[in-house]
C-alpha cells in the first residue's frame, strides 16, 4: 500500500538526485552520465573523485614566446622551466548542459611542486569542447608534465535551467564553442609585441605619473 510518507520519500529522493543544488558527487557523476543528463568523451572510470572528475594531459601544447606569440606543437611531454607559461587541452571532451556549469581547478600534487593551473575557472552550461588549461612553473626547477597524466579536476555544479546557454547565437559570442587543441585567447591587441608599442606603453605610463 503506497502511503503518503512513501510518496514523501520518493519526491523527496528525486529532489536530492536531480534538482537540489550542490555539486556533482561521485555517485551522481556515474548516475548522470549513465542517463545521459552529463557526457565527457574519454573519460576514465577511475578518474571519479569524491567530488571531482580528474582530468588528464592532452598532446597538443601552445608555449609563449618572449614576444607574446605562440609555438604551437604536439609532444608526449614537455619540461616546463621555472617561470614559463603554456597553454595545453584536456584528453577530455565536455558536453554540458543548460543545468550543469563546470569549475576547473588545480590538483594539489602539482601545486606543491609550484605548477599553477588556470583554466579560466568557469565552464558555461551549454559549453561543449576540451578544456583549455593555463600552466605556469611558479617553482625553481623545471617541472615535466607528461600526456596523459592527470593535471586538474572538473567540478560539476547544479544550477536552474539557463535562458541562453554557451554557444546559442542569441547569448552573443561564444569564442571557445567546440575548441580542441591548445586554443589562444579570444582577446585582439592587447599584448605588446613589438619594441613601438613597448616604447608607447612606457610614454603613456610616464606622462600619467607626471599629471
Amino acid at each position: 500500500m503506497i502511503t503518503a510518507l512513501s510518496v514523501f520519500f520518493v519526491l523527496y529522493l528525486i529532489h536530492i538526485v536531480f534538482y537540489a543544488p550542490g555539486n556533482l558527487v561521485d555517485w551522481q557523476m556515474r548516475l548522470y552520465m549513465t542517463l545521459g543528463l552529463l557526457r565527457v568523451d574519454n573519460h576514465r572510470e577511475e578518474a571519479i573523485q569524491p567530488n571531482s572528475l580528474d582530468v588528464h594531459l592532452g598532446r597538443e601544447f601552445a608555449r609563449q614566446m618572449a614576444d607574446g606569440s605562440f609555438e604551437v606543437f604536439d609532444a608526449d611531454f614537455i619540461t616546463l622551466a621555472p617561470g614559463e607559461f603554456v597553454l595545453a587541452t584536456t584528453e577530455e571532451y565536455f558536453y554540458f548542459p543548460s543545468f550543469i556549469h563546470g569549475v576547473l581547478q588545480g590538483k594539489s600534487s602539482w601545486a606543491r611542486l609550484g605548477l599553477y593551473v588556470e583554466s579560466a575557472g568557469l565552464f558555461d552550461s551549454g559549453f561543449e569542447g576540451e578544456a583549455v588549461v593555463e600552466l605556469t612553473n611558479q617553482g625553481n626547477s623545471p617541472l615535466v608534465l607528461q600526456s596523459g597524466k592527470a593535471i586538474a579536476q572538473m567540478i560539476f555544479a547544479k544550477n536552474l535551467i539557463v535562458a541562453n546557454p554557451y554557444g546559442k547565437k542569441k547569448h552573443g559570442k561564444s569564442n571557445y564553442q567546440g575548441q580542441r587543441g591548445a586554443q589562444q585567447s579570444a582577446l585582439d591587441r592587447v599584448l605588446a609585441k613589438d619594441s613601438a608599442k613597448q616604447d608607447e606603453a612606457r610614454d603613456f605610463a610616464s606622462k600619467a605619473e607626471l599629471n
